[in-house]
């Protein structure tokens, strides 16, 4: 029998027992959406939440107003010599539609795991024979997925140079495994042209609408050569003033999506060379603006997550064996490259997409907790395993290693 197995009846009693008090965390953060950056109220919900239950508090955690670390450790753990493992929150809303990406069930999943394998590392129920369970667990809140990159923060000013794995989950209309979480960067492109009057003197203009039209569609004719897990899309947000005036400034906004770092580096190339060519074509100027914290794809742990889909099997989750469904971006994928990580997709009760209506109300339904507290579960067990087993933990670091090599290229 694993180590798990001896624990599961602490984890399983640990999170009906708190069950009540996880969803009122989950309905509080889901009546009061807050968007990137600004998400007070979830974090100061979470932080005095996890103090009162002995979790060690650090708020506005590394100059990020709105995140946190709490931790909680084995009476004696060793660092560096015992495990450190950190289960990820994240709670900001989406514009106008609130909680429609179910950020308050990952929120409660993040704090019920916390809360169960801080009740195995108390060690009140081992035997005598039984080997004490010695680590260190983090619950650590994590804002502005939605676009800010919160995460990508975090890992520039170090919070996970002393974690060891690192894990979230998220709701959505399937289970899935090992989702394709691609990387992205974000742009906007500015042409400069010259105005003239479109009747009178077209000649005298330089037509900066024409070079955003060129990009649109030298993209469209690109995509036939693009990679099945490659994304490029845009829009033209300011596309001049007046038929009568030639356009003399264009601005567009375009993701640019791959799965690889490597990938990601090559359609990059690709695209800016649209964007040059297109400068070139209409006797344009161009100017690319960067966003500042880019998404990288995630890089799965499969180890770590062969560990969650068997501990989820003993609550009836089934994965399918095959998906060929592209799960958008996230900046989890940034920490998968600091460390071991997983990022599975949960079913939260009804098949609906995620970014609608439908969802955000699925996301504050009672239906959505006995999924969200079954993720938690197989979370909490596979911290568990990985603290008391060390034969697994050397396998996902040299399948880290690896991968690594090939993911970054």
């Amino acid at each position: 029998m694993s180590s798990s197995a001896v624990y599961e009846k602490v984890v399983r009693d640990s999170l009906e027992r708190n069950k009540d008090s996880l969803n009122d965390i989950s309905q509080d953060i889901w009546k009061n959406p807050e968007q990137k950056f600004e998400e007070f109220f979830a974090h100061s919900l979470l932080t005095d939440f996890l103090e009162h239950r002995g979790f060690t508090v650090a708020r506005a955690y590394k100059q990020l107003k709105t995140a946190f670390r709490a931790e909680f450790q084995s009476a004696n753990y060793k660092q560096g010599e015992d495990p450190t493992i950190a289960v990820l929150c994240e709670y900001d809303a989406l514009p106008e539609i609130g909680h429609a990406c179910g950020h308050n069930l990952i929120a409660e999943a993040g704090v019920a795991t916390g809360l169960a394998v801080q009740d195995v590392l108390r060690n009140l129920t081992t035997q005598d024979e039984q080997p004490k369970v010695e680590g260190k667990i983090v619950v650590l809140g994590t804002p502005a997925e939605e676009g800010g990159g919160g995460k990508v923060i975090l890992v520039r000013e170090g919070a996970f140079e002393d974690i060891d794995f690192a894990m979230m989950v998220h709701p959505a209309y399937h289970n899935d495994l090992e989702p394709v979480i691609l990387g992205v960067d974000m742009c906007e492109v500015e042409f400069q042209g010259k105005a003239a009057h479109a009747a009178c003197g077209p000649w005298e203009g330089l037509n900066a609408l024409d070079a955003a039209v060129a990009v649109y569609q030298n993209i469209a004719l690109y995509r036939q050569q693009m990679k099945p897990d490659w994304r490029v899309h845009g829009v033209i947000l300011n596309g001049g003033a007046k038929p009568n005036i030639i356009p003399d400034c264009t601005v567009s906004s375009y993701f640019i999506r791959a799965r690889t770092i490597s990938d990601l580096a090559v359609l990059k190339a690709n695209i800016l060379e649209i964007f040059h060519s297109a400068a070139e074509a209409t006797g344009c100027t161009v100017k690319v603006t960067w966003e500042e914290n880019p998404y990288t794809g995630m890089m799965h742990s499969s180890a770590m997550a062969c560990l969650y889909k068997t501990f989820s099997a003993g609550e009836g989750v089934i994965f399918p064996d095959f998906t060929v469904s592209v799960s958008g971006s996230t900046d989890m994928g940034n920490v998968s490259l600091e460390v071991p990580s997983i990022h599975p997709k949960f079913f939260a009760g009804q098949p609906l997409m995620i970014h609608s209506r439908d969802f955000q109300r699925l996301a504050g339904s009672p239906e959505a907790q006995r999924y969200t507290l079954i993720a938690a579960k197989a979370m909490a067990l596979t911290c568990v395993e990985l603290f008391t087993n060390r034969q697994i933990r050397d396998q996902v670091l040299h399948e880290f290693t690896l991968r690594k090599a090939t993911f970054t290229g």
